[in-house]
């Protein structure tokens, strides 16, 4: 453990001076102690050897007139002295003064007079002076320290440069097979993969069945009896009710004479079936002043209905077929020629797997459009984009100087020389085509702006390079200019007429969900 780490505090027994194993004295001084007291009491000691043990310091020897007065005094007394404290201002008086320092009195080590001491375990290692070899050491380390910092912790750069392109384009007869490892750009026999697209479909049919629904609440007659002696005036929405707690509200204000009866009519305060009460089940007064009053219906309440058109099983039945129809559906297999823009697909061999969701309701369910959800996976062979970029750059490259804007390749089929597959291996007439920047490449860009301020570099492409725009920017953002090192700039080169990748269809295994697909038999619908 280093001399100079926290050590407890010995606790020695009272007294001027103690004697460490018998070679030297141990006084005793606090922080306040001056230094006349202080060396008055190595006169005192017992041993030539006097430590002072000072472990929270000592404010006048921690000055340099204190520190030089306690060394003459010792000299002139025929003392040596050293100094055990913790406190780091008079370990460092002391070693100037060439005066042995440790932490504890035991820890010493004479021979040490102005140098440190670093202690392990049960060792004590002292350390030698090496002045100006220290000092080019730490000059050394801070150098290599500010370029390891300056490699990993300087600033970043990203430039989107969108350079001047042109659009060449080729027909071009491509063989493609699983079997093939890498691509043969002399015969133009390339790797083909299987690539998979995801989507979710709405299917929706017209429903052909019948039903009958409530068109609103119940309405009902009803015969109010007043056998008291004074006429009774019944207001419009007073409620009724039957036993089972049913009500009616009702319909407008009813005078009841003395002794005598009155009609009037009620409507049911909730809509539905239940509603239709039977013939004198209602009997009770809500509001308890009419309950002097008898009340009941001679008749059943009457619900109004309509028909309305209603999902029929036939319309369950043909919902599936049509969900499964998809299967054989061209449309439906170009979704994957949409997921995968970037890809040369072969549409010849794509299969549409489909699973099928819950439809929108059972049969008898009221409504004109019953809908069902389906998941379709689309898969076919292709050419993967990576192999069709190579494919391009050799067959458009026209030994030209330039880079193609990564994610513009394309390859169409054009049917001109399809063959059917034959043995995994198929071969179909493409055009191909690519937005090309001529004269430019990534290095150049990088080369350009390197150690500019994002202005001026900007500035720089578009004169240099024709880039009349470039998004230029620098990581952190306080940081005035692009890294001097090329490798900490990224660059994409980018067609505003081609797009960027990001902005292609989903890849492979996306899912979106457009808003319905269309059969031809039954009729399918767009989804409300």
């Amino acid at each position: 453990m280093p001399d100079d780490q926290d050590f407890p505090e010995d606790e020695f027994p009272p007294g001027e001076a103690d004697d460490v194993s018998g070679l030297a004295s141990v006084v005793h001084v606090d922080r306040h102690e001056d230094v006349a007291a202080v060396c008055g009491r190595v006169d005192t000691a017992p041993t030539y050897a006097v430590v002072i043990h000072a472990p929270q310091g000592n404010r006048q020897l921690s000055t340099e007139l204190g520190i030089r007065r306690l060394r003459r005094h010792a000299e002139d007394s025929g003392r040596v002295v050293a100094i055990a404290t913790t406190n780091v201002n008079l370990a460092a008086r002391a070693r100037q003064a060439g005066i042995p320092v440790a932490r504890r009195p035991e820890y010493v080590r004479w021979e040490s007079g102005g140098h440190r001491v670093v202690r392990l375990a049960r060792w004590s290692l002292v350390l030698p002076s090496l002045g100006r070899y220290v000092q080019l050491a730490v000059i050394l380390g801070v150098a290599v320290a500010f370029v390891g910092a300056l490699l990993t912790l300087a600033p970043s750069g990203q430039v989107d440069a969108y350079p001047p392109t042109e659009t060449l384009s080729a027909n071009v007869v491509i063989t493609a097979s699983e079997e093939i490892e890498q691509p043969d750009l002399e015969t133009l026999q390339v790797p083909a993969r299987e690539v998979t697209a995801k989507r979710t479909l709405t299917f929706a049919v017209r429903t052909t069945g019948k039903t009958t629904v409530t068109t609103g609440p119940a309405k009902v007659a009803l015969a109010i009896t007043n056998p008291g002696t004074a006429a009774v005036t019944v207001p419009a929405g007073s409620i009724v009710a039957t036993a089972t707690g049913i009500e009616f509200a009702i319909d407008a204000e009813t005078v009841v004479a003395a002794g005598k009866s009155a009609a009037a009519a009620a409507t049911a305060v909730s809509n539905g079936a239940e509603g239709a009460v039977a013939a004198a089940a209602i009997t009770v007064w809500a509001d308890a002043r009419f309950k002097a009053l008898t009340v009941t219906n001679a008749a059943a309440a009457v619900v109004p209905t309509a028909q309305v058109a209603a999902i029929a099983p036939a319309d369950l039945a043909a919902l599936k077929e049509l969900v499964h129809s998809s299967q054989a559906s061209e449309a439906v297999k170009k979704i994957v020629v949409e997921a995968r823009p970037r890809d040369a697909v072969f549409l010849e061999t794509a299969s549409v797997t489909v699973v099928e969701g819950d439809a929108s309701g059972v049969a008898g369910d009221p409504g004109e459009i019953v809908f069902m959800d389906a998941s379709l996976t689309v898969t076919a062979l292709a050419i993967l984009q990576e192999t069709l970029e190579v494919v391009a750059r050799h067959v458009l490259r026209e030994d030209a100087a330039g880079e193609f804007i990564p994610g513009s390749v394309t390859a169409v089929e054009n049917g001109a020389r399809r063959a059917a597959a034959d043995g995994g291996t198929l071969t179909a007439s493409f055009d191909v085509s690519g937005e090309f920047a001529r004269g430019l490449s990534m290095a150049d860009i990088r080369a350009a702006v390197k150690g500019k301020s994002p202005g001026s570099a900007e500035s720089t492409l578009a004169s240099r390079y024709g880039i009349q725009r470039a998004d230029v920017k620098v990581t952190p953002g306080w940081a005035p200019w692009l890294p001097r090192f090329a490798f900490r700039i990224g660059v994409d080169l980018r067609s505003e007429k081609a797009g960027t990748p990001e902005q292609g269809a989903p890849t492979d295994g996306s899912t979106t969900t457009p808003a319905a697909t269309a059969g031809t038999t039954p009729t399918a619908a767009p989804r409300p």
